[in-house]
């Protein structure tokens, strides 16, 4: 018997003490995944490569071991940005929760001007490179493409500047003084007239045109280089 004892006391002494003081301690890695996991499915750059990296727990956090599912959540009123706070909670017998400090990079191709561009230059392709960058940190976003035509720089832009959608606008498709194709509809009827444009615009916006027949002045949208829907 004594024989026994003996080495059941010698077994125990063998396992390591902080084995035995973790057994009921929640793991940090399971905290830290259920937080990525949870802005993974949910930050707003689903079609970039992205890279998550959640913020290590303080060592001397010793949280129960959760007997539910670890629930991840937002603080009332955030959102998911490129810095984010992250609650990860369990709701089991001994309930607890915690904030962690998560980071997304979010790496893309953008355009980049090659050299420096005047305000009111056309700017194609020959004008800028593509090269790959985090946009979660491009605080005014990022242009997507030129179009077929290119597009007009609002104002000057310095060698390597990321090309955002303020920088530029679209070139004019209708011409001050143009006659014009104006298209209404009242109710299931389709009401044409000539008209002639008042300013410059491009496709899709806004334009002031006067009715020729009545010289009235109308508003209405740029469907195309000789046709406007008014509204």
């Amino acid at each position: 018997m004594i024989w026994r004892v003996a080495i059941t006391i010698a077994l125990l002494s063998s396992v390591c003490p902080s084995t035995l003081a973790s057994a009921g301690v929640e793991s940090a890695q399971r905290i830290s995944a259920t937080a990525s996991q949870f802005i993974a499915k949910r930050h707003p750059w689903q079609n970039e490569n992205t890279r998550i990296t959640v913020g290590e727990l303080d060592p001397r956090t010793r949280l129960a071991k959760c007997s539910q599912r670890l629930q991840a959540f937002l603080p009332p009123g955030a959102s998911i940005r490129r810095r984010t706070t992250v609650g990860v909670r369990c709701e089991g017998v001994k309930a607890w929760k915690v904030y962690l400090p998560v980071t997304i990079a979010a790496f893309t191709k953008v355009m980049v001007s090659k050299h420096p561009i005047a305000a009111g230059q056309r700017v194609t392709e020959a004008d800028i490179t593509w090269t790959e960058r985090d946009v979660s940190s491009l605080s005014y976003g990022y242009q997507k493409g030129l179009g077929g035509q290119g597009m007009l720089s609002r104002r000057s832009i310095p060698q390597g500047a990321v090309i955002t959608a303020n920088m530029l606008e679209a070139p004019a498709m209708i011409k001050k003084g143009q006659e014009l194709k104006l298209i209404s509809r009242s109710t299931a009827i389709n009401v044409s007239m000539k008209g002639r444009a008042l300013q410059d615009a491009a496709k899709g916006a806004r334009i002031r045109v006067e009715n020729i027949s009545s010289g009235k002045q109308l508003e209405g949208i740029v469907i195309s280089g000789s046709t406007v829907r008014i509204e």
